[in-house]
This record gives structure tokens, C-alpha cells and sequence, in this order.
């Protein structure tokens, strides 16, 4: 498993402090979408970039349209990672995958209020994809097991091959365990860590956990 530490409504030079204080304990860190609209491509991802160059960075761009466009730009920007939501048309999707393809980049579809129909299409169209199983914020993490357990389910059964999943949505310490146990290859933590009285501690405890 990976820990993926995002970083989000903050201001970059902010975000820049939170990722020194994580330091080496986070595989990959998540510009968040919030921080890219409100300081754009460039003030944000471009800069973050920039500032940590040997650090693997995942853009939380949500593209839902202009998809060829918006992958080529976010990656340009300087990052590993873009992402498109799974709702979005299948023309959209398969425009980003193009776009990472071409550039031998991964890319993740959000499956954020995807129904089952959808959840096995996506896997059976995008086998290369990550699938980011994501419990929206403003449910405060709860239902997140139960979440993870359905949502990996139909993706395994679709997938020709072990499908690459990754959860988001009040990921704790004490989850971890459990995500494992769905497969689960990619833990993206948000405030558990960024708003931890001590962040490096808490980015350290998270990363010994996912990695043991």
C-alpha cells in the first residue's frame, strides 16, 4: 500500500510548509482541487512542483469535460497524477486516457457518486486506470468501510485483472487495517495529517502503518 497525503484549502506557500513538515513519509501528495481553483494551474501546481522535484504529485483537477485539454495542461504543469471523474461522459474519460497514455503517466477516475452499473463499466473500458473509491468530504468519514467493501467488490469482479484502487473520504489510522483488506493500494489521507497538532508525527504514523 501507498500513503497519499493531500493537501487542500490552504494557501500554496501554506501547502508548501505541510509537505516540507510530511517530508519524506508520503509516496505521493495531492494538490487539492480547492487549491488549484482558487490560485490556478500554474500558482499551484506549477510552483508545488517546482519546489519538491523529487516528490511524486497527484493533481485533483476532477475533470469532467475538455478532457484532452485539461490532462494535457495538469501534466505539463508537472505532475504524476491527474484525475478525471468517473460520472463523466465515457468520450471524456477515454480522451484522458489518451492523453496519459501518450505521456506514460497513470491517471485516476473518482468514482464519487457512481452507481454499480457504472463502477463495473469504468472497469471493464479503463482496465489501466486507479479507481479512486472517495466518500464525499461533507459525510465526515462515515460509511467509509462500508463504502470501500461494496465498491472494491464490483470492481474485482469486472476487472480482467486486480484492478488499482485507491480511498479517500476520512481515512484514520485506525482504517488502514481494514483497506488492506479490500485490496485496497492506495490510502489518501487528508486532515488526519494536515491538521494533526503535529504533522510530521502523523505523517510518519500513517506511512510506517500503510507500509508495514
Amino acid at each position: 500500500m501507498q500513503l497519499q497525503v493531500a493537501i487542500d484549502r490552504v494557501t500554496v506557500p501554506e501547502a508548501i510548509e505541510l509537505i516540507r513538515r510530511v517530508g519524506g513519509n508520503a509516496d505521493i501528495v495531492e494538490i487539492g482541487t480547492s487549491l488549484i481553483k482558487e490560485y490556478g494551474l500554474a500558482d499551484s501546481v506549477g510552483k508545488i512542483c517546482r519546489e519538491f522535484p523529487g516528490q511524486a504529485f497527484l493533481a485533483d483537477i476532477k475533470t469532467c469535460d475538455e478532457g484532452a485539454y485539461e490532462f494535457q495542461k495538469t501534466y505539463e504543469a508537472g505532475v504524476e497524477i491527474a484525475t478525471v471523474m468517473g460520472f463523466s461522459s465515457f468520450s471524456t474519460v477515454r480522451a484522458c486516457e489518451q492523453v496519459a497514455q501518450s505521456l506514460g503517466k497513470p491517471y485516476l477516475i473518482d468514482l464519487l457518486e457512481c452507481d454499480a452499473a457504472r463502477v463495473k463499466r469504468l472497469a471493464a473500458e479503463f482496465p489501466q486506470a486507479i479507481f479512486g473509491i472517495h466518500l464525499p468530504s461533507d459525510c465526515e468519514g462515515e460509511g467509509l468501510t462500508e463504502l470501500v467493501e461494496q465498491m472494491a467488490g464490483q470492481l474485482s469482479d469486472e476487472a480482467a485483472a486486480a484492478p488499482k484502487i485507491a480511498a479517500a473520504g476520512g481515512v484514520r489510522l485506525s482504517a488502514v487495517p481494514l483497506l488492506k483488506q479490500f485490496g485496497i493500494e492506495v490510502s489518501i489521507v487528508g486532515g488526519a495529517i494536515t491538521k494533526a497538532a503535529d504533522v510530521s508525527a502523523a505523517a510518519r504514523a500513517f506511512y510506517e502503518a500503510v507500509h508495514m
